[in-house]
This record gives structure tokens, sequence and C-alpha cells, in this order.
């Protein structure tokens, strides 16, 4: 007897064959992704997630501190950016009342949230009072943040702003 619908044998019925292949082509799909889920864990996990959920208050008043001093910052990127090429990338801040700021420290911290290990940190100098300035050189395509943090004393600014580098 061939497959058909009018037969009555399970494994001959058409129906009932495709419902096994199915049922099989999702288990095997689970299994992969299952697989691939413990092979390739990712990145984004924090490390210090108990240390930084303790510290959560001290992080607010961070926060509060930062707003408190008035300060303001716009991050100059250039308008395309692209793998292993140096790139000017500069950051304007400025106090209460748009005056200049001279500052003792902005560093540029760069982020790939897909590959912790890509990550990097830049000292900005200070061309003109406010304005910073680092040449920069992303070695990995993809989406990345950048966190510049500028210090005067026990003054802390911090300013975020992400990217997209092409290949």
């Amino acid at each position: 007897m061939s497959i058909s619908q009018s037969n009555k044998q399970a494994l001959k019925n058409p129906w009932v064959l495709g419902i096994i292949l199915f049922v099989l082509t999702f288990l095997t799909a689970n299994a992969i992704f299952i697989y691939l889920a413990f092979e390739s864990p990712p990145n984004l996990v924090d490390k210090n997630f108990y240390e930084n959920g303790k510290n959560y208050e001290d992080i607010q008043a961070q926060i509060d501190a930062q707003k408190a001093l008035g300060w303001t910052g716009s991050l100059f990127i250039p308008k395309t950016t692209r793998v292993n090429q140096s790139q000017s990338y500069e950051i304007l801040i400025q106090g209460k009342n748009s005056t200049a700021l001279s500052l003792d420290s902005v560093i540029l911290k760069a982020y790939r949230p897909s590959d912790a290990r890509a990550d990097f940190t830049e000292t900005m100098q200070n061309i003109k009072p406010g304005i910073y300035r680092a040449e920069i050189s992303f070695h990995l395509p993809g989406r990345w943040l950048l966190v510049v943090e500028a210090k005067q004393g026990d003054k802390e600014f911090v300013l975020t702003k992400q990217v997209n580098i092409k290949p």
C-alpha cells in the first residue's frame, strides 16, 4: 500500500507523517538554539551586578549632584565613521551661564555591548577652554557606547552617546 489519506495505517497517512515531521523540526530547532545559547553566552552581563545594586542609592546621589552642578556638554562625532580610520572626537563642556570650564581630566570610554574585550579608554586633550579632543580609531564595526567622564576636583560630569561604526 502507498501513502494516502484513506490509508488506515498511521505511518502511511500523510497527516500523521506531517505532524511527526513538524514535531521533529520543532525539537531540532530548539536543541540548536539551546546549544548556541550555552556555547556563546551574551557579553552584556555586568560582572559586578551585586555591588552595583547595593550602590544604587550612591549612584542616584551622584546623578543628583551632577544635575546640581548645572554643567552641560555636547559630544561632536564625525559624520561618517569607519573601522580602522583615526578620527577626531570633540566635547564641549560648559558650566552655569555657558562659561568655559578648565577641567582636571576628561576621559572618553568606548564600550561595545556585544564584545566587552573590544572596550577601550582614551584621554582627551584640552584644545581651548571647555573644548577637549581625542583621536580615536575603532577596530570593530557595529554599535558602540561612548561615555565621557569629566572631573574637576571632586566634581564629576558624565555624558553618553551611541555611535554606529561602519565596516
